[in-house]
């Protein structure tokens, strides 16, 4: 059944007044599980395991000991000093489950159950702020919470296909958005910022599709700076008090490292009404740009300290182009000075308010943490243009746009205000496609709005007049397409044991077969050698006669496995070491454990 927004609001208290504290907890890595399986006996979830388009077992394990996330297109999580000891019998009891060896797409959620009867309910964390969904660090951090939840099964269920779906859809629905939107700017230029809104708003229907509505009724019948106004409020209402619904919207957060707040996307589609409606004369646009700046930079709201300085950078321009101030190196120098300022400002007044993000964090470590991340991005930037034939068009194309945009004569304040936002943005974000695509497609249509409509100031252009049919007809498309798109729709702390992980992991896995074939056949060592290469085994072992050196699982050069042994590891799996009895024929698993044992002499 589809939740009411009511409902979904009472239910986020609810949460709020779940969390209480527990003990510490030991962990254990077993073979993927149906999260059913431990809906009676304890706390449920999906867990993230780690960030970027890529993610390897070896990662994952990392992230899991040391509680460090980093981009795949950076190398995954560093070496570090681990924050908890795998196998840890200390109760409550967490189990996780990795992804496969090898490389795969970060796609996929993982289960994560805790064994802890009178804690059933489904996990979430500060970390992801999603009911349902955990990130592995959250382990090692000790960030795991625990809510109270009727039907934990049908929670993940739902909250799986959704994740999915957006993935699916974001991509089609952007497209969509900018091409009815660059459209619209050349049939209509005055009415054209008005498909953002429309977008907009149709983004926040897991708030309450009654919200929608008047959220589309504003940014067609209402002058524009109200329309701009009346969006940007609600967007910081709903990350306040209902945040689920914008993270798990199709605009929102990929869930693949960034789960909750504003996504890069979604900043850079509300730099539209964010800009236009501070535009406005008087208290009305200094009401925009303060809401603006809450709702996208506020770490209780969107939780975006990349946005925050894209905001503040389009304000002091669009500011001096206002005021008519000339143009000085001495005036770009003050208005970059002022920026970091008041950015480090607003970063501090949270921290002091005692809310907490990554973005206080990285603040908080100081100006080299500050660089180091600024450079991070700019480096998974160009990873992530350069990474296939896709997005490197969309940056081509985008900044060709931009570029002839930048270098016309005839240019307003909002346009040389968004642009300004658009090149900062490009340097403190990290998914360039998303900012020059929409980007283009936003600067395209300010400045078609300032340029090409009647009346020689923006204040003409507040009220919607008649609209022509074809516009109305674009419009209502673009809001359909989003709303059957976005479809309908207490907690305890668990702190892991902070001991030191040593070497193999000596825990048992779930399920299992005890019949083991393999041992009534002889193994080949000369096939077995290209079995342990095909299925990555190298990955996780280290084994000199194969060249690998992987340090997830034990060290088979020095563990010396006996025959019977590797059969039984290779066919039902230990620890973090899955079953291959079902993926091997019994004649392979003879092989590859023959070749341990003659590489080896165990």
């Amino acid at each position: 059944m589809r939740e009411t927004a009511p409902m979904r609001l009472v239910a986020t208290i609810l949460i709020a007044l779940a969390v209480v504290p527990v003990a510490s907890a030991g962990v254990r890595i077993v073979a993927p599980f149906p999260p059913e399986r431990y809906a009676l006996e304890g706390a449920i979830g999906l867990a993230v395991p780690g960030a970027g388009p890529t993610v390897t077992r070896d990662a994952a394990f990392r992230t899991l000991v040391t509680g460090l996330v980093e981009s795949s297109l950076l190398g995954g999580p560093p070496a570090a000093p681990a924050k908890l000891r795998i196998g840890d019998p200390t109760p409550p009891e967490i189990l996780v489950t990795l992804p496969p060896p090898g490389t795969t797409p970060n796609d996929q959620r993982y289960p994560i159950a805790i064994l802890d009867p009178a804690r059933v309910g489904v996990l979430t964390s500060d970390s992801t702020r999603i009911v349902g969904l955990v990130s592995l660090a959250d382990v090692a951090n000790g960030t795991l919470r625990t809510v109270v939840a009727d039907d934990p099964t049908g929670v993940l269920r739902r909250l799986d296909a959704r994740i999915d779906r957006n993935e699916s859809i974001r991509l089609p629905l952007t497209v969509v958005l900018a091409i009815v939107a660059v459209l619209t700017a050349v049939i209509a230029p005055r009415h054209a910022p008005r498909v953002f809104l429309l977008a907009l708003a149709a983004n926040l229907w897991l708030a309450g599709w009654w919200l929608v509505a008047i959220l589309v009724g504003a940014a067609l019948l209402a002058p524009l700076g109200v329309a701009c106004f009346a969006l940007l409020a609600t967007y910081l209402v709903v990350l306040g008090l209902d945040p689920e619904a914008v993270a798990l919207s199709p605009f929102g957060p990929s869930q693949a490292g960034r789960f909750y707040g504003v996504s890069n996307l979604l900043a850079t589609m509300l730099l539209v009404p964010a800009l236009l409606g501070a535009a406005r004369p008087g208290r009305l646009g200094l009401g925009v740009a303060a809401v603006a700046l809450i709702a996208v930079g506020g770490n209780r709201f969107g939780a975006d300290g990349g946005g925050l300085l894209v905001l503040l950078a389009g304000y002091g321009v669009l500011t001096v182009r206002l005021r008519e101030i000339r143009v000085t190196v001495r005036v770009v120098g003050v208005l970059a000075t002022a920026i970091v300022v008041l950015a480090l400002v607003l970063v501090g007044l949270d921290s002091m308010l005692g809310v907490s993000s990554h973005v206080t964090d990285t603040v908080g470590d100081g100006p080299l943490a500050i660089l180091n991340a600024i450079w991070d991005r700019l480096e998974l930037s160009v990873r992530r243009t350069v990474s296939a034939a896709g997005p490197a068009l969309v940056v081509a194309v985008g900044l060709a746009t931009l570029l002839a945009i930048a270098t016309r004569r005839t240019r307003g304040p909002v346009t040389d205000a968004l642009l300004a936002a658009l090149a900062v943005s490009l340097v403190v974000n990290d998914t360039p496609g998303d900012v020059i695509g929409v980007g283009a497609a936003a600067a395209f249509v300010v400045w078609r709005w300032e340029t090409g409509s009647p009346g020689k100031h923006p204040a003409a252009l507040d009220t919607l007049r008649a609209m022509r049919r074809s516009t109305t007809a674009l419009a209502a498309l673009l809001a359909a397409v989003a709303l059957a798109a976005a479809g309908c729709t207490g907690g305890e702390e668990v702190d892991a044991t902070p001991e030191t992980v040593i070497g193999e992991i000596p825990t048992e896995t779930g399920g299992g077969s005890d019949e083991l074939p393999a041992l009534s056949l002889t193994g080949d060592a000369t096939a077995g050698a290209d079995v342990f290469a095909t299925q990555g085994c190298g990955g996780c072992h280290t084994l000199s006669a194969a060249g690998a050196a992987g340090n997830v699982g034990p060290n088979l050069d020095d563990s010396k496995p006996s025959y019977e042994l590797a059969v039984t590891r290779v066919t039902v799996g230990q620890g973090g070491m899955p079953a291959f009895g079902e993926k091997l024929e019994a004649q392979q698993i003879a092989d590859v454990s023959q070749y341990i044992v003659t590489s080896t002499g165990g």
